[in-house]
C-alpha cells in the first residue's frame, strides 16, 4: 500500500493578519487562466494580479495589457523574485508544475497549482516538503469541489440516507480543443492526469472512504507510448464501494454525469457540464426528491477560498498531502494499464 506523506512534511497553518488583497502573479496565461482565473481575480476585493509569466515573451506582453498588469516576466524564476508577488498561481502544462512550485518556494511564495500537482508521487512529496519548510500556503486545483451540486451531493451521501454506498459511477468528457498543443504530448500525463484525475479525487472526497484497488484501460494504449484520450477506471473503496470513472475527450457529445448506489437509496444529476442549472435527483423508499442547483462559478469560489485562508480561516481548497492523493491514485492507473492487473493503493 502506498505510504502518505510523512509528518516531517505535513503542512503548518499559514496565517496572517493583513487585510489587503492577496498580490498574485500568474505563470501560464493560458485558456482557463484567460477566461477563468483572470476575471474572477479582476472582480474580487480580496486579490489582486500584479504580474504574469509565459514561455512566449509576446503572450505575457498581451495578457499584461489586457488586464492591466503594470509588469510581465519572461519566466516563473523572474516572476517568483518579483517582491511585489505574494502568491503564485500555476496554470502550465501538467510537467511543469514540480519545478514551478519548487521555485515558488523557495522564493517564500504562496501558491495553489492547477490539478495535477504533479507526474510522479516522488515530485508531489517533494513540493508539499518544500512548501512546508518555507513556511509557505500550498493548493491544488481541484475546482470541481466548489461545485454546489457536487457538495449537495457529498452531504447527502455523508448523511447516511442512500446507506451503504455500492456504487459510484462518475464521467467527465472534454471539448476538441483538449486534444490540441501539450495535451498531446505523452509527457503531460494524457486524459489519466489531465481529466480522470478529477475523478479520482471525487470518488474519494464524495464518499469519504480510500480506495484500495484500481484496475484500468486507456485509448489510445499508454503502453505505445502515446497519450491517452479516453480512459476507464474501476476501483474498489475500503468500505466495499465499487468505483467506475470514465474520461474522454474524444466524445464531445456523452454525458457528464453522476450516480450513486447504496443499499437504501440511489443518487444520479443531470449532466455536470456547459448548463446554468444541474439537476440532482434522490430515489428511496420514501420516494423520489428532485433538487434544481444554480452551476457554481469554481474557480472564483476557489480562489475566495485560498484568500480566507491566508487570513488563518479554515480550509476548504485541496491540500498539498491531498494533491499527493491524486497523483498516488493516477500513479495506480498507469501501473495497471502497464502490468495488466489490479493494482493495491
Amino acid at each position: 500500500m502506498l505510504s502518505s506523506p510523512a509528518s516531517s512534511c505535513r503542512e503548518r497553518r499559514v496565517t496572517s493578519t493583513s487585510t489587503a488583497p492577496v498580490r498574485w502573479g500568474i505563470v501560464g496565461p493560458g485558456r482557463i487562466v484567460v477566461n477563468q482565473i483572470a476575471p474572477a481575480l479582476a472582480r474580487s476585493s480580496g486579490s489582486r494580479m500584479v504580474a504574469c509569466a509565459a514561455q512566449s515573451p509576446g503572450k505575457g506582453e498581451a495578457f499584461a495589457r489586457e488586464f492591466g498588469l503594470a509588469r510581465w516576466h519572461v519566466d516563473h524564476q523572474a516572476l517568483c523574485a518579483d517582491p511585489e508577488v505574494e502568491a503564485v498561481y500555476i496554470a502550465t502544462p501538467n510537467a511543469l508544475h514540480h519545478p514551478m512550485v519548487l521555485a515558488a518556494a523557495h522564493a517564500g511564495k504562496h501558491v495553489l497549482c492547477e490539478k495535477p500537482l504533479a507526474l510522479t508521487v516522488e515530485h508531489a512529496r517533494e513540493m508539499v516538503e518544500a512548501c512546508a519548510r518555507a513556511g509557505v500556503l500550498l493548493r491544488v486545483g481541484f475546482y470541481l469541489r466548489f461545485e454546489a451540486v457536487l457538495e449537495r451531493a457529498r452531504t447527502i451521501v455523508r448523511s447516511g440516507v442512500l446507506g451503504e454506498l455500492r456504487a459510484i459511477s462518475l464521467a467527465r468528457t472534454g471539448p476538441a480543443l483538449l486534444r490540441a498543443g501539450w495535451r498531446l504530448e505523452a509527457v503531460q500525463g494524457g486524459a489519466l492526469f489531465d481529466m480522470a484525475v478529477h475523478l479520482l479525487d471525487l470518488a474519494e472526497w464524495l464518499s469519504g472512504a480510500r480506495l484500495t484497488s484500481i484496475a484500468a484501460s486507456s485509448h489510445p494504449d499508454r503502453r505505445d507510448g502515446l497519450a491517452d484520450d479516453t480512459i476507464a477506471i474501476v476501483g474498489s473503496l475500503a468500505d466495499g464501494c465499487q468505483v467506475l470513472a470514465r474520461a474522454s475527450r474524444e466524445t464531445p457529445h456523452a454525458a457528464n454525469d453522476l450516480v450513486i448506489e447504496g443499499t437504501r437509496g440511489m443518487l444520479a444529476t443531470s449532466s455536470l457540464r456547459w448548463s446554468k442549472t444541474y439537476h440532482l435527483r434522490v430515489v428511496t423508499d420514501a420516494g423520489t426528491v428532485e433538487e434544481h442547483i444554480a452551476a457554481s462559478p469554481g474557480y472564483a469560489l476557489e480562489l475566495a477560498a485560498f484568500e480566507r485562508e491566508l487570513r488563518g480561516e479554515p480550509g476548504l481548497v485541496a491540500t498539498g498531502e491531498e494533491g499527493v492523493r491524486a497523483v498516488e491514485l493516477a500513479c495506480a492507473v498507469t501501473d495497471s494499464i502497464e502490468q495488466r492487473r489490479i493494482v493495491p493503493v
